[in-house]
């Protein structure tokens, strides 16, 4: 890298994280959503978890905040007899991640994409920069973490795998969602889910969601987190794993349900697919960071 190159990327790295600044400095000022009503609430929110984008294990050049897993032995996939299986989910099998990996604590907002990126994709942008970007195909999932690594001169970041996603969002539990059992499997209320992840049935928005249905998603971490801290691992956005769906790697796997999804679809072991390429606004990400060697 010649000293020109050098130069552009410093200036470039210290505005983004001006950008990032005077961002959470904005979301701190208005009390936690740009499209709150001043009470911190954000969109039907619960209201005083905003901490969770500025607060974890590790805190990157930017501001996003990631918690540590521990490596572990888990069961993936769900038992033959939970309510709202479906056929073509993983047979439960025991699995064991042996390296220990920073998850981020809530999904990718529209705020840091914006940072890394330039421009917001996002189909909900009304809903503000604290709420997860959507409308990003997987492989833009990949191209804001090529900039993100290149950004912090790295190789760390990565989406993370099935199994890492599924490990972390269950976070110890073995029931549908990380706090308990399922109840509902329709679009109907189900008051464990409800406490924990934006989904059909509490997912009205009170911005323009340009959707006939009045919902869209929320800013991140209003609701409980799971046991280690891990924000929106169930509904508000789908997100893209590594892994691919099918053996002919044609399909992407998603996970986690988002903001129109059935309680059912929220649960820890559900997992769908789509193309790579295809961006929907249901459709967002988190990053994992690995340990330096």
């Amino acid at each position: 890298m010649n000293n020109s190159q050098k130069l552009f990327k410093f200036l470039r790295y210290t505005f983004l994280s001006m950008v990032v600044i005077l961002g959470l400095v904005t979301i701190i000022g208005t009390g936690g959503s740009s499209n709150g009503d001043g009470s911190g609430n954000g969109n039907n929110g619960n209201g005083g978890k905003g901490d969770a984008l500025t607060e974890g294990d590790f805190i990157n050049s930017l501001g996003m905040a990631f918690n540590y897993i521990e490596p572990g032995t888990f069961m993936m996939g769900s038992p033959e007899d939970e309510p709202g299986r479906r056929e073509d989910e993983r047979r439960q099998q025991e699995v064991t991640l042996t390296q220990g990996y920073y998850m981020q604590t809530t999904p990718v907002t529209q705020g840091q994409w914006v940072a890394v990126m330039g421009s917001n994709p996002s189909h909900f942008d009304e809903c503000g920069t604290d709420c997860p970007v959507d409308s990003v195909s997987r492989n833009s999932a990949e191209d804001f973490i090529a900039a993100l690594n290149d950004l912090e001169d790295t190789d760390r970041y990565a989406l993370p795998t099935e199994a890492q996603w599924e490990y972390a969002a269950r976070a110890g539990s073995t029931t549908a969602f990380a706090n308990g059992e399922i109840t509902e499997t329709g679009d109907g209320y189900d008051p464990v889910l409800d406490s924990m992840g934006w989904y059909y049935y509490n997912s009205q928005v009170d911005y323009d969601s340009r959707w006939g249905a009045g919902r869209g998603t929320h800013p991140v971490a209003q609701k409980e987190p799971n046991a280690w801290g891990l924000y929106d691992m169930h509904g508000n956005i789908w997100e893209w794993v590594s892994d691919w769906y099918d053996s002919g790697e044609i399909h992407a796997v998603a996970r986690g349900g988002g903001f129109r999804s059935t309680a059912r679809d929220c649960r820890s072991g559900y997992r769908t697919d789509g193309s790579p390429s295809a961006r929907s606004f249901n459709n967002g990400f988190r990053i994992v960071r690995l340990p330096s060697d």
